[in-house]
């Protein structure tokens, strides 16, 4: 049954929102400081309006049905975003530094556009970045927030995985326009082939099976970010990740060439202080990256 907003019976949900976390009526009643009685009725309506059971009863005890478990997860996940959401409203509250630390390779590469999205939705945050080394072992104390190719040695701090390149031969369109056709990876061999210190070729070739290539024409580059700037520039064919690119190939400015991908060696981490400790401008830098790299990586 679909009830229109205006008819949301809020207290009701937020009665059982508050059951179901407990699976218990008086523990639900005592957060929320009503009786156990209203909350027994709240639930009993709201199932009611729904024309499903929510909860199993015994002794006692609350155990979701199936339908219980899926409202949970929306009405769980809307209070917990609703919550979320206060702690954003004073704009004096997010106030202060928050500095910032990647790869050159990654900086330029794709998160320099998250952090101009960021400061511009929050201008009150003052922003600085700062260099790191790809894998590097000991990140400074300064650093709120680090994005890492390679897993660092953090210490006391988080480490999750952000996510793992997927690498794929991209070039100018203007490059194969006039010349020979790619039919076979091993065609590539007739343009030049751009490569960075991670020798991504060997090992793309390696993943599809074939040997390792030998060509004539080749360009190595110090920096992937420079890979990148090299194929924008129609000199030759290079192995990158679509999150460099893709606005590039939505723009035709790049075209994809196969789709055969080899992964990186290293994954991307993200590094923050623990939970308790992250001031507010770094969950929300860290909130906002999640989100960005969702619609980078769609």
């Amino acid at each position: 049954m679909l009830l229109p907003r205006r008819q949301l019976p809020l207290n009701a949900l937020r009665a059982f929102e508050t059951a179901a976390r407990h699976s218990n009526l008086r523990s639900a009643a005592r957060e929320l400081g009503v009786t156990h009685g209203a909350v027994s009725r709240q639930v009993r309506q709201l199932e009611g309006r729904l024309g499903v059971t929510l909860f199993e009863r015994s002794h006692n005890r609350l155990s979701l049905t199936s339908a219980g478990q899926r409202l949970m997860q929306t009405v769980g996940e809307a209070f917990d975003q609703i919550a979320r959401s206060t702690l954003y409203l004073d704009p004096d509250s997010m106030a202060g530094s928050l500095v910032i630390g990647s790869t050159p390779s990654i900086t330029l590469g794709w998160l320099l556009r998250v952090i101009g999205e960021f400061h511009g939705k929050y201008p009150e945050v003052q922003l600085e970045l700062r260099n790191i080394t790809p894998e590097e072992k000991n990140l400074p104390a300064a650093l709120d927030v680090a994005i890492c190719y390679g897993l660092p040695e953090a210490g006391p701090r988080a480490v999750s995985v952000l996510f793992t390149e997927q690498y794929f031969p991209v070039c100018s369109p203007a490059l194969i326009s006039s010349g020979e056709p790619l039919r076979r990876p091993q065609d590539l061999l007739k343009y030049p082939l751009l490569d960075d210190q991670h020798n991504h070729w060997t090992r793309w070739f390696e993943h599809l099976g074939a040997s390792t290539p030998n060509p004539v024409k080749r360009l190595f580059v110090q920096e992937s970010y420079q890979v990148i700037s090299a194929v924008r520039e129609g000199y030759g064919v290079g192995l990158v990740d679509r999150i460099e690119v893709a606005r590039d190939l939505r723009q035709g400015n790049l075209v994809a060439l196969f789709e055969d991908r080899v992964a990186a060696p290293h994954s991307h981490y993200l590094v923050h202080d623990p939970e308790p400790q992250l001031t507010l401008r770094a969950r929300v830098f860290v909130e906002f990256l999640h989100q960005s790299l969702q619609v980078l990586l769609a």
